[in-house]
């Protein structure tokens, strides 16, 4: 089972639980649909924690992308890859993924 949590900053704002054959997921809102909730709404699917994570990895066209890859020691450009290696971090905006046993906070993580 692939399990971590989505935070806004320091807030936990979502508990995630992917099962081992990637077929259902099952997403615990810890706080209301809002603004700070990525997965508002009622459809909650394996589609949307993937352009949750998707959307925190380098974008597929980029020239340089190979060589970033490349870096990474990574042979794709790999969502759920990424959100190990870098956290869900981006320039973008304060959401960030925990995995469990980690005590790591936004002030470790960010990048700004």
């Amino acid at each position: 089972m692939i399990e971590f949590t989505v935070m806004c900053m320091d807030q936990p704002v979502a508990n995630v639980k992917i099962s081992d054959d990637k077929k259902k997921v099952d997403i615990e809102k810890l706080i209301p649909d809002s603004i700070l909730q990525p997965f508002s709404g009622t459809k909650l699917d394996m589609e949307r924690v993937y352009q949750f994570l998707k959307g925190r990895c380098y974008e597929d066209g980029r020239a340089d992308l190979k060589k970033i890859l490349t870096q990474a020691d990574m042979k794709d450009n790999n969502p759920w890859e990424w959100a190990k290696i870098t956290h869900g971090i981006t320039y973008e905006d304060t959401y960030w993924i925990r995995f469990p046993g980690e005590t790591l906070t936004w002030q470790e993580v960010r990048v700004r």
